[in-house]
């Protein structure tokens, strides 16, 4: 890597990250590309790993990644370097990519349009100043500590990192825009055993933007991973039932939150493949449903202003009050959908932009997360190990470390399996806590009650 201009905290600056974007839509150019693109991304991390019970290895890494797109008579190309010195050849190959490739008529480039905010930096000076001992001590701590909860846990991996980064854009449209940040996360993966009993695996962390606010964001992760992984000993036999399941943050997400995120882009939408393409000013979920697109971050997580194509962010509802409102555009889709772009181009340097919320978040419901936990009868799903297919909506999986609520007792049970369908999940939602869990500073879900799901107790 080469990049020449930094800060005095020996950060690649705003100027030089876009200076080798913008020699590189001057190099492509000039080799006969209509139209380039460049993104650049940096970013130094330092990690402390744990494996067994100990301290596995400190590590420190650097990493520069150029993306080069470009369009030849219509033809898009696309080609990567991790290096700035061979920016030309990457241009190259970019321009001799899109001389062979098909012509796409919907292969088009952000426009400038609705001025990005002049967003600051998102960069703590103690993350600046880290060193890989103090990750180490952390790491040591909070491993010591989990351990003293309970002597029945056994920490399978676990990591405390740092990093910085930053990212750049410059497009011959018109594109500029450039902006850094820095952030800190930890993680614990583990089980408890007990005699010859060992119970399912749990996993749980969390990141942030500043250092000072790792330790209670880890204080609470971590008791996650207790509860989690303790909580799954003593397990007896389930029942067989149709009737109503919890989930937990993390497993709303998975189950229902993300197959909605994949058949809410707008590629998925023109190819015919999302079952939700002529739904928009219907109910897809219930009324009380509320899914927002958080334009540039979460409070306290901010995110660069703009996306992967250089278009500003949008917070909006993409579902209120359980009614479909829109869809995610990059500017391809857009240009398909006679539309303006959405702000929700995702995706790193080393591959073209896809259609992808930055972050996101499902609004509070009303009720105490201990009240929609103490109603059953119920299957608290607190892991889930299956498959949904995300156009049928059908889906069938294994809980694990699950447990039953009946007569007001909350028992862990075997492995179970519960069979149903994500578009008659979401209007089968009957109550969203009022607690919610932030993952990773990207997105916040409350926990779910869903009703009318087949269960079957192993």
């Amino acid at each position: 890597m080469s990049i020449q201009d930094f800060d005095e905290r020996g950060i690649p600056s705003r100027a030089g990250l876009l200076g080798i974007c913008e020699r590189g839509v001057a190099l492509a150019t000039a080799a006969g590309a209509d139209q380039a693109e460049l993104v650049v991304d940096w970013e130094r991390e330092q990690e402390a790993s744990l494996q067994k019970n100990d301290l596995d290895q400190v590590r420190t890494s650097e990493e520069t990644t150029i993306g080069v797109r470009v369009l030849v008579g219509g033809r898009p190309g696309f080609a990567t370097t991790n290096r700035a010195d061979a920016l030309a050849e990457a241009v190259a190959e970019a321009v001799a990519v899109a001389r062979t490739a098909p012509v796409d008529p919907l292969a088009v480039f952000a426009q400038p349009g609705e001025a990005l905010p002049d967003a600051p930096d998102a960069i703590d000076d103690e993350v600046v100043g880290l060193t890989p001992a103090d990750l180490a001590a952390l790491a040591m701590g909070e491993l010591r500590r989990v351990r003293a909860l309970d002597p029945r846990l056994t920490i399978d991996s676990g990591a405390i990192s740092s990093d910085l980064s930053g990212r750049a854009i410059a497009s011959s449209t018109g594109i500029r825009a450039a902006w850094r940040c820095s952030g800190a996360s930890g993680y614990l993966m583990g089980m408890a055993a007990e005699g010859d009993e060992v119970g399912s695996f749990a996993y749980d962390g969390d990141s942030v933007r500043r250092w000072a606010d790792l330790p209670q964001a880890l204080e609470v992760a971590l008791q996650r991973f207790v509860d989690g992984a303790t909580g799954a000993l003593g397990a007896t036999a389930g029942r067989s039932f149709r009737g109503a399941v919890v989930l937990p943050p993390a497993t709303f997400a998975e189950l229902l939150i993300h197959p909605l995120l994949g058949m809410l882009s707008a590629h998925e939408v023109r190819l015919g493949r999302s079952p939700l393409a002529d739904k928009v000013g219907t109910a897809v979920a219930v009324p009380g449903l509320q899914l927002r697109a958080g334009g540039a971050g979460l409070p306290t997580h901010p995110m660069a202003p703009f996306d992967r194509e250089g278009v500003a962010r949008q917070a909006r509802n993409i579902v209120e009050n359980g009614v479909l409102k829109g869809f995610f555009y990059d500017a391809k889709e857009a240009a398909a959908a006679g539309r303006a772009p959405t702000g929700d181009a995702g995706g790193s340097a080393d591959a073209p932009p896809r259609c992808a919320a930055g972050a996101v978040s499902v609004a509070p419901g009303t009720v105490s997360q201990a009240a929609l936990v103490a109603a059953g009868p119920a299957v608290v799903v607190t892991r889930w190990s299956g498959a949904a297919d995300p156009v049928s909506g059908d889906f069938s999986g294994v809980v694990k470390g699950g447990f039953l609520i009946e007569d007001g007792v909350q028992r862990p049970i075997r492995e179970t399996t519960i069979a149903g369908n994500v578009w008659t999940a979401l209007g089968a939602i009957s109550a969203l806590s009022r607690e919610r869990q932030t993952f990773y500073g990207t997105a916040r879900y409350p926990w779910a009650r869903v009703d009318d799901i087949s269960i079957t107790a192993g």
